[in-house]
């Protein structure tokens, strides 16, 4: 009998598993795992099961349960191995038996091996170690007792993972180990041990813009999370990466003896499959072959097995890859990812690979600011990420296999299905892919789907009616299932008169040439469109004209100029027949084939000026509400002026900033056609100002290529429109989007044109922002004493145009840059004037953040009392100010002063109180503290540390 507790709880005997029972059996098996070999008491038992209120008699539940427990490990074979002793228990199994045991044990030869100098054995021992961990320690448990747990472990993995990766380095395998440390260090973005082995890997491929980047994002990720510069020997990795040390130079590389997979602890589990089907029937044969194409997946050493399953529009691809995908989806403990591609939507280009991609990383937990630019490194990271992981991935409405092959991942273990109009031969070629071939529905299956739609009494009444309707729909099920809801609505007539209705509208349209079985089809749709009462009927036309993947209620009232409840009213009438489908709550979608035939309806029977009305209205819908949200979520942001709005608009209320942030969240894929849209339709001023209102977002999500991409439709938009002030602000965006991507070449040179823009409108605010990036430019390059004459240049414009609190925090800015060149005592000269500006404007905020530059520069004179105080002060402003983060940010950092200080009682305070509070939030941060906490004797004999904050405008 085999345990794992580094990952899933599984218990294993002869090659299968066991069951484990409900929550409370696994449970006490964890715990009694924990401390296996030794002796639980009863109580830890009861504390771990219930924590602060435990129920009556819970003594006798936790033996009932341990009783239980024993019953389902007997079914191995093996002795019990649960022992009572006095008044608690003990799990008495071998160190062999437990996956934890033999991660110590590898872990502890590979440091002995790498003491007497076999460097590639100590590699081969940590990776063996490493690759035993399939997941987030003892993942999907919570309670104190198993959290502490998980912290250490995850601690010891970490470590084990940065030996691993100096081994590998020191054996000159830098081009092994890149895709695997950007893994790593987007699991656990604030660790610098592993951004420095990854900027050395980078360095050593010649790829020294993306390893200095890489320090330019983790040093800003620092200050903002935790106010923290980087450390020593992050910045002298940086360092010698700027002057070529030679020092830094590959070894030759020693051949490596072993090669497996490194998979991640402490990742979340994704669950994307859209949710269940109902009315699913038939497609045995083909349920059969893909879970026939599912073993070849199970077994141990197979490449990644691929099924593509091909068919006509409306044959039922997804909802037979859903279903199956639902129904194995236990057989893939580490989660599922699905994506709709997109690939014969007519109103918006198919989805990009790369964002396809980074909705993975998403999905699989990464942060944002971890996150790598281009194609080639993200799909990288994420093939990392499921490497040795089972996980089963959908691929939904694929165009082509180019679209498909950057989704494939790597190793083994995991299992792809595709969907798609055409049989992506390719993929069967070149990647083993096992093709299905989906026709439409069996006579028996066909009329089953409609007996489950209408009910099987009704059809049992009429069954060579119901044959009849199954033979005019097809037996395609989309078909099906629109005649189906059309005839739930005319309860009270016969099945006969419906096949008589439908079979004589079959001659009153051309067929739509996309299959055999088209002008049936259209036939079915245009019986249900001539139904509908005439304003669900014009909504459901002025529908087709919409772009973007899905639309919301209220846009919808917009785009139809009609007061929400009506066309909620419209909505639900279409949802009902089948005509459009609700996929999620309150956002609306079509079947392709459906869109394609309401915009047909809607050119044969509006006029141009009507559909011209009906785009400029939901134009100025995500205009006008989209600015209100962008103006809620970064009111820094200059807003920008907005023309009247058409009649009949109604622009969203979002009361709050989560309101806003929620909007953008749901509405950023259809704002990204629409902006489109708006440029090729003529709509240039729309064009430019609906990208706007969605630069600040994309870029906090980090969505740069597709704001790279509507910058470049704005830019030309706003040019043709004659605007030399949006062209400004599409150059300065497009020079935030190149930082954030690495390209500070080209960042640069954008930020010039919109400072030559700005300059010719004698817009002085505008420059000193354009300044104020140049320094971000110029500080990311290394370059300090450009960057702070940019900060001084921009401090000085902003004193010009009377913007007190915007040049307080450009002179903050200044301080920062001087200490970061050494010269702290002008620092602290900058930082107070800094300070005695933001009082007179009232700006608290503003102020503590100066406070935290000016502890720094304290704290490198080595003035640790002054320091000390400069935190207490910031931590006070944050407190005044009610911002909770902001004090638990203090307070960590009042800590690492008083740590410095040697006063690590004090530190240890600091400490909790910080925890507790970042606890309370639910933030990532609390993690960092606790780790501080547990190696306060290892830290308090360490250097101090360094703190940066931005002072950034």
């Amino acid at each position: 009998m085999e345990f794992r507790i580094l990952g899933h709880l599984e218990a294993v005997a002869g090659g299968r598993p066991l069951p484990l029972g409900g929550p409370t059996e696994q449970r006490l098996l964890a715990v009694l795992l924990l401390d296996a070999g030794h002796v639980v008491p009863l109580s830890r038992l009861v504390d771990a099961l219930w924590e602060e209120a435990p129920p009556a008699r819970a003594d006798k539940l936790a033996r009932n349960a341990i009783s239980r427990l024993r019953r389902m490990l007997a079914d191995s074979g093996d002795p019990d191995p649960i022992e009572t002793c006095g008044a608690g228990y003990r799990l008495a199994i071998g160190c062999e038996a437990l996956d934890a045991r033999r991660f110590e044990s590898k872990v502890a030869q590979a440091q002995l091996a790498a003491s007497a100098g076999q460097v590639a054995q100590a590699a081969c021992l940590l990776r063996s170690a490493l690759d035993l961990w399939h997941g987030q320690f003892l993942a999907g448990m919570g309670g104190r007792v198993i959290e502490a747990a998980a912290t250490a472990w995850n601690e010891r993995y970490c470590a084990a993972a940065e030996a691993y990766y100096d081994h590998q380095l020191a054996l000159g395998r830098h081009r092994e180990v890149i895709g695997e440390l950007s893994a790593l260090t987007a699991g656990y973005p604030l660790r610098e041990k592993p951004v420095a082995q990854l900027m050395l890997a980078l360095y050593r491929c010649g790829r020294q813009a993306d390893a200095l980047a890489i320090y330019s994002d983790t040093r800003a990720l620092l200050a903002e999370e935790m106010g923290l510069d980087p450390g020593p020997e992050l910045q002298l990795v940086q360092q010698r990466i700027l002057e070529a040390d030679p020092a830094l130079h590959a070894p030759p590389e020693v051949s490596s003896g072993c090669h497996s997979s490194l998979g991640l602890a402490s990742l979340p589990v994704p669950r994307q499959l859209p949710g269940l089907v109902r009315h699913f029937v038939g497609r045995s044969a083909e349920l059969q072959e893909l879970s026939g194409v599912l073993e070849r997946a199970a077994t141990p050493g197979n490449a990644v097995v691929i099924s593509a399953v091909g068919g006509m529009p409306g044959v039922g691809k997804t909802v037979l890859a859903v279903h199956w995908a639902r129904l194995v989806a236990d057989r893939f403990p580490d989660g599922q990812l699905y994506v709709d591609l997109r690939g014969y939507d007519e109103t918006v280009a198919p989805l990009a690979p790369a964002e396809a991609v980074r909705g993975f990383l998403d999905a699989l937990g990464v942060p944002v600011e971890r996150i790598p630019a281009g194609l080639d490194t993200q799909t990288a990271l994420y093939r990392s990420l499921v490497a040795g992981r089972r996980i089963l991935i959908l691929l939904d409405n694929a165009r082509d296999e180019q679209q498909v092959r950057p989704l494939l991942p790597g190793g083994s273990g995991c299992l792809v299905v595709v969907t798609s109009r055409n049989q992506l031969a390719g993929l069967a070629v070149r990647e083993g892919a096992h093709l299905v071939a989906l026709d439409v529905l069996t006579p028996g299956d066909a009329y089953e789907l409609l007996a489950s739609r209408l009910g099987s009494g009704r059809v049992a009444a009429e069954p060579q009616a119901a044959v009849g309707l199954v033979a005019l729909c097809g037996r395609l099920p989309l078909a099906l299932s629109v005649a189906a809801a059309r005839v739930v609505t005319q309860p009270g007539l016969s099945l006969s008169a419906v096949v008589g209705e439908l079979a004589g509208a079959n001659n009153r349209l051309d067929a739509l040439e996309v299959s055999d079985t088209s002008a049936r089809v259209r036939a079915v749709f245009s019986w249900s469109y001539l139904a509908l009462k005439p304003e669900a009927a014009r909504m459901f036309r002025l529908l087709g004209i919409h772009v973007g993947p899905d639309i919301s209620a209220a846009a919808a009232a917009s785009l139809a100029g009609m007061p929400l409840p009506r066309a909620r009213e419209a909505l639900a009438g279409l949802t009902h027949r089948h005509l459009i489908m609700e996929h999620v709550p309150g956002r609306f979608a079509f079947h392709d084939l459906l869109r394609v035939y309401a915009a047909e309806q809607a050119h044969h029977l509006d006029s141009v000026a009507e559909r011209r009305s009906v785009t400029h209205r939901v134009l100025d819908h995500y205009l006008h509400t989209g600015h209100a949200a962008a103006v809620l979520l970064f009111p820094r942001h200059e807003p920008i002026h907005l023309g009247p709005r058409q009649p009949g608009v109604l622009p969203e209320d979002l009361p709050d900033q989560q309101q806003a942030l929620r909007w953008f969240t749901a509405e950023y894929r259809v704002m990204l056609a629409v902006v489109a849209a708006a440029a090729n339709g003529g709509y240039d001023r729309h064009a430019w100002q609906i990208a706007w209102t969605l630069a600040h977002f994309l870029d906090r999500q980090g969505h740069w290529h597709d704001l790279e991409e509507i910058l470049r439709t704005a830019q030309a938009a706003a040019q043709r429109n004659g605007n030399a002030a949006a062209r400004a602000i599409i150059h300065r965006e497009t020079g935030r989007v190149y930082i954030q991507l690495g390209r500070l070449g080209d960042a640069r040179v954008q930020l010039h044109h919109a400072l030559h823009l700005f300059g010719q409108l004698d817009d002085q605010p505008g420059q000193a922002r354009i300044y104020h990036g140049l320094g971000v430019v110029a500080e990311a390059m290394g370059s300090f004493a450009e960057a702070l004459a940019h900060s001084e240049q921009a401090a000085e414009l902003f004193r010009a145009t009377g913007d007190k609190r915007a040049y307080a925090l450009a002179v903050g800015a200044t301080g920062w840059q001087l200490a970061l060149l050494g010269d702290y005592h002008q620092a602290i000269a900058r930082c107070q004037q800094a300070m005695d500006s933001l009082r007179e404007v009232g700006d608290i905020t503003g102020e503590s953040q100066v406070l935290d530059s000016l502890g720094y520069a304290r704290q490198h004179l080595g003035d640790y009392p002054a320091a000390i105080v400069c935190y207490q002060r910031s931590l006070a402003l944050a407190e005044e100010a009610g911002l909770r983060w902001g004090q638990a940010e203090a307070l960590s950092h009042l800590g690492d002063a008083q740590l410095a200080n040697g006063d690590p009682g004090a530190a240890r305070g600091a400490w909790h109180r910080s925890l507790a509070i970042f606890t309370e939030l639910g933030h990532r941060d609390a993690e960092t503290v606790r780790v501080k906490l547990d190696q306060l004797t290892a830290i308090a004999s360490t250097a101090s540390p360094n703190r940066r904050r931005s002072t950034g405008v």
